[in-house]
């Protein structure tokens, strides 16, 4: 029961924490109705109690379906942002929050080392497309 109770609220904080990054990103642009913090926060849930419910079969089955989300709000927003990050995101933060019923650990790390990649857009772009030479690119 202690574990079960461990694992739900790693996924919350999972969904919650990404949940939270994004929700700022999309305060940013004005074009754009991206998920934010209580879609993250329910589909962390919804792969935790998929997990709890029916294991890998159900959880696959709660992948799919945010994915079959992720795919229809990408079709309905993708001429004011092609990008796909966020739809990944939320497809790897359900996985996550079935990955939090069985090792809680590693899912939390994963999830906060996915939170920062999000945050760390910014700094990202800049260094490959301004810091990084061509030549830097190419050795690497």
């Amino acid at each position: 029961m202690q574990s079960t109770l461990i694992g739900i609220c790693v996924a919350l904080g999972i969904g919650l924490l990404i949940g939270a990054e994004r929700e700022r990103r999309k305060d940013n642009s004005s074009s754009r109705n991206a998920a934010g913090i209580r879609t993250f926060a329910v589909a962390a849930l919804m792969g935790a109690v998929g997990w709890m419910l029916g294991g890998i079969e159900l959880l696959a089955l709660a992948v799919l379906v945010v994915g079959a989300g992720t795919m229809i709000a990408y079709q309905k927003f993708h001429a004011q942002d092609p990008g796909l990050t966020t739809e990944f995101a939320l497809v790897l933060t359900c996985m996550l929050g079935g990955m939090a019923m069985q090792n809680s650990l590693l899912a939390a790390g994963l999830g906060v080392a996915l939170a920062l990649l999000l945050a760390a857009r910014s700094r990202m772009h800049h260094f490959v497309s301004t810091v990084m030479t061509e030549q830097e690119l190419h050795d690497t």
